[in-house]
């Protein structure tokens, strides 16, 4: 009986200790952010290599291979970081021969001159390894998308007789954003996909419990009750989007109760941008399933596009993970619906179309300005909405007229076709400024 990890994504680690003790390779799937860098880290803890030799009745090495450390896209630099990662991992726990084999090896495949003799000391260092060592071998690959769309199908060929030739000690464990047949645009997997076929798990949600742990490894404020719920609500269980929910207070922003903080987190670019990041990995149909999802009362998407978007982590219980993402959703709709007359702010991206047209870069005080105007459309906004939403409340008695009239007009000049003659941005005189959904007409 496998003991209970405590690492993050511990279910999903269970599985991957079961599999490889059950001699499978596996294959660990999941959108950037998701946690798969820290938890292929994770898998070469004391722990997991304790829970693993009780599963397998054998000692083994897993052994972390980081293909953002090779020196370019090429077979013999793909050999050459997962032969560096085995020396310096192995170095001080096999015999001294083998270890100077493994770094004569690893010295060969530098000095190359060919695919094919690095791809020869590469075989013979495995097969000496496998041969010698006396404990299974796990090599655990991160990063790997973009290595593995590049490799040439002689290299994967090569990895798999080797897996097929040792398999009773030789493993891989893969860490890519997508399935690997996708990687390389295939309908149908090659030999060395056909590994992990069976063994191909997404990454999970984090539980409460590990947000929690999570939590305590950030340099931030101690934390209530009330605000962790607000945490545990936010990330929806996403470990990059709690990181970008929990610098909200790191950085300073009003404690206070959770309301409060949940108010902070919505108006901070730092989760918005978070949101950015994922959709921008998503397919077409994902967006679209996600839009209906959100925007359509009572939708139902068909099994099977649910079940994809459960497995990347976009929707837990039917619904979008995070009511923040939610929100993004919608206004991403909302920006494509929005016709070519008007000022149009993208909050999450902080590009802004006037008229169609996409305007230069706003300096922080100006992007703060419109995105107040911009929430307040066709109503005025007054002098001390403006000071507190731009400078802070700690500013208010600092702030002058004179100060927020620069500031508009510094505005008006980037997005007003006629700054001398407004017709978005205009004055309420004695009472404040007013941000137009339509064109004025110009007087």
């Amino acid at each position: 009986m496998m003991m209970t990890l405590s690492i993050p994504f511990s279910s999903l680690a269970e599985r991957v200790v079961a599999s490889l003790a059950a001699g499978s390779c596996v294959s660990i799937t999941g959108l950037s952010n998701m946690g798969k860098s820290t938890f292929m880290r994770a898998l070469t803890s004391e722990e997991i290599h304790q829970a693993y030799q009780e599963a397998r009745q054998k000692t083994g090495f897993l052994i972390y291979v980081d293909c953002n450390r090779a020196v370019d896209i090429s077979p013999q630099a793909f050999f050459e970081v997962v032969l560096r990662s085995v020396v310096e991992r192995l170095n001080d726990h096999i015999p001294p021969d083998l270890a100077a084999a493994m770094r004569n090896h690893h010295q060969e495949i530098t000095a190359s001159d060919s695919a094919f003799s690095a791809s020869l000391a590469f075989n013979l260092a495995l097969t000496e390894l496998c041969e010698q060592l006396g404990h299974d071998l796990c090599l655990l690959i991160d990063e790997f998308d973009e290595v593995y769309a590049q490799l040439e199908e002689r290299t994967l060929l090569n990895l798999r007789a080797l897996r097929d030739r040792f398999s009773d000690c030789l493993a891989y464990v893969t860490a890519t954003e997508r399935r690997l047949p996708l990687l390389r645009q295939q309908e149908v997997e090659n030999e060395f996909a056909e590994l992990f076929s069976r063994t191909t798990f997404p990454m999970p949600l984090l539980t409460k419990d590990e947000i929690d742990a999570l939590l305590k490894t950030f340099d931030m404020p101690e934390i209530t009750q009330e605000q962790r719920k607000v945490f545990h609500r936010f990330s929806g269980g996403h470990p990059g989007l709690l990181l970008a929910v929990s610098q909200v207070l790191t950085v300073g922003a009003e404690g206070g109760g959770g309301t409060k903080l949940a108010e902070s987190i919505r108006r901070a670019p730092g989760p918005r941008t978070e949101c950015l990041k994922i959709w921008n990995q998503l397919t077409s149909d994902e967006q679209a399933g996600l839009s209906t999802l959100v925007l359509e009362a009572n939708a139902k998407l068909p099994a099977q596009q649910m079940q994809r978007l459960e497995k990347l982590g976009l929707v837990c219980g039917g619904k979008p993970f995070s009511p923040i993402f939610a929100e993004f959703v919608v206004r991403r709709r909302r920006g494509q619906e929005v016709g070519d007359r008007g000022v149009h702010l993208d909050a999450d991206s902080g590009d802004v179309w006037v008229d169609g047209v996409r305007i230069p870069v706003l300096t922080d005080l100006e992007f703060r300005l419109l995105q107040q105007l911009y929430e307040r459309r066709d109503k005025i906004t007054d002098k001390y909405r403006i000071v507190t939403s731009v400078w802070g409340e700690e500013y208010l008695g600092e702030v002058d007229d004179a100060r927020v009239e620069k500031l508009v007009s510094r505005l008006r000049s980037k997005i007003e076709p006629d700054p001398t003659n407004p017709i978005y941005l205009i004055t309420q005189r004695g009472r404040g400024y007013k941000l137009l959904s339509k064109p004025r007409e110009a007087s």
